[in-house]
């Protein structure tokens, strides 16, 4: 008899199944197409689906000393919220996490405050001696100024020293001084000198939140294996024509072009990972300039919506919110398979709900999406075989855990 049986429709990779998904231990013990038994049994209602537990590669989850923007509780409650079973905390925190110091602060401030799981990031600008020692899961770069003003002077020496991946926010430093507005050259340069550079260390790359055409068909064009790169909601669903009308929509990199959001959509199939950068400020610091988009609680219902209207299939969200985060970033712990974390994040497909940001656990209260109606909704968030979230009320304590990765400090 298992601890937990889940039944009903499992997304399995491009699969789509129906069975039953056995629980021991806060691990998955068997899979099956048939029936199992067990003390507690989870029957999915009709329309309802089982994903992989969802991961987000990219969120600023603030606190510290920014703990009225978002704080590691609020920040993971919206993360189970929204469908989101592990999250990457970037380290331009204030402070930042540029020390071994405040990398093991950061790592006790999670520690009993996280309702999801989680990957600490360290920051790198001059400072691989300390990078060698953090033991991070993943590592920063920031080619260009962005929140918190700190930016690589030495790239290739930065990422010839992380120890383990390296996710880089791609802008131009000498363009954005010269051109504050960050036009589309600002991530082009970035990019192309990224890859150079990857092409000659021949070391994990992650360019994160790439927004424009020409970005994009320079990856593609390149084609190194291993560099892996994210698009966001807000680039995929939202233009500069948004930003003229609101501009609580300034971030970084910025809106762009109905031509550059096309071109995304086009070429979908070859992103390899969604992201949200999640970025939550409060309404006082956005109405001052900040940039920044919340997106925990929508990110995943926006492409349900999506599946919905047929631009993309369920498996795509597994794909790029499961499966690629787990093999580009080494995540040993995770997946759809007996012996990993029992993570899962329930859907239903058909259930129709309107954006009210009043009603989200993050305390960035407002959103792009706010009053729009999507169809398709998170309705369950299991953790190691916990429920955390079911009907959008958080449940229980804290229990997110950090997660193993592989890398050359492994």
């Amino acid at each position: 008899m298992h601890d937990l049986v889940i039944m009903g429709t499992i997304v399995n990779g491009r699969k789509i199944i129906r069975g039953s998904i056995a629980i021991d231990g806060g691990k998955i013990s068997k899979i099956s197409t048939g029936i199992l038994k067990g003390e507690d049994v989870i029957t999915l209602k009709r329309g309802q689906t089982l994903l992989p537990g969802l991961i987000d590669v990219h969120t600023h989850l603030r606190d510290f000393t920014e703990k009225p923007k978002e704080s590691i509780r609020t920040g993971t409650m919206a993360a189970v919220h929204g469908g989101l079973t592990t999250v990457f905390d970037m380290p331009n925190t204030k402070p930042p996490i540029i020390d071994v110091v405040t990398f093991h602060w950061r790592e006790e401030a999670f520690r009993g405050r996280a309702y999801s799981d989680y990957a600490l990031g360290f920051l790198l600008s001059g400072n691989c001696g300390e990078a060698q020692k953090a033991r991070a899961d993943f590592y920063k770069v920031f080619m260009g100024a962005s929140t918190g003003g700190i930016f690589s002077e030495d790239f290739e020496g930065d990422y010839s020293c992380a120890p383990g991946v390296l996710s880089v926010h791609a802008e131009d430093q000498a363009t954005i001084t010269r051109r504050p507005e960050r036009p589309p050259e600002a991530e082009v340069l970035a990019v192309k000198r990224a890859l150079n550079t990857a092409e000659k260390l021949k070391k994990p790359l992650n360019i994160c939140h790439v927004s424009t055409a020409e970005g994009m068909v320079e990856i593609l064009r390149a084609g190194l294996p291993w560099v892996s790169f994210e698009v966001t909601p807000h680039h995929l669903f939202l233009t500069m024509r948004d930003y003229g009308r609101n501009p609580l929509l300034k971030v970084y990199p910025p809106l762009r072009t109905e031509r550059d959001r096309a071109f995304l959509w086009k070429n979908f199939s070859r992103v390899p990972m969604i992201a949200s950068d999640h970025a939550p400020h409060t309404l006082e610091d956005k109405e001052s300039g900040a940039a920044g988009i919340p997106g925990l609680e929508t990110e995943v219902a926006l492409f349900l919506d999506a599946a919905n209207r047929g631009l993309i299939g369920i498996h795509d969200i597994v794909e790029k919110m499961n499966l690629n985060p787990i093999r580009i970033f080494g995540i040993k712990n995770k997946g759809l398979e007996v012996g990993k974390d029992a993570d899962f994040t329930i859907v239903d497909l058909k259930k129709e709900w309107v954006v009210r940001p009043e009603e989200f656990y993050t305390k960035a209260k407002w959103s792009p999406w706010e009053g729009q109606k999507l169809k398709g909704k998170v309705v369950m968030t299991i953790i190691h075989g916990s429920v955390v979230m079911e009907d959008d009320e958080i449940i229980g304590k804290p229990q997110g855990a950090r997660i193993n990765v592989e890398n050359e400090c492994s």
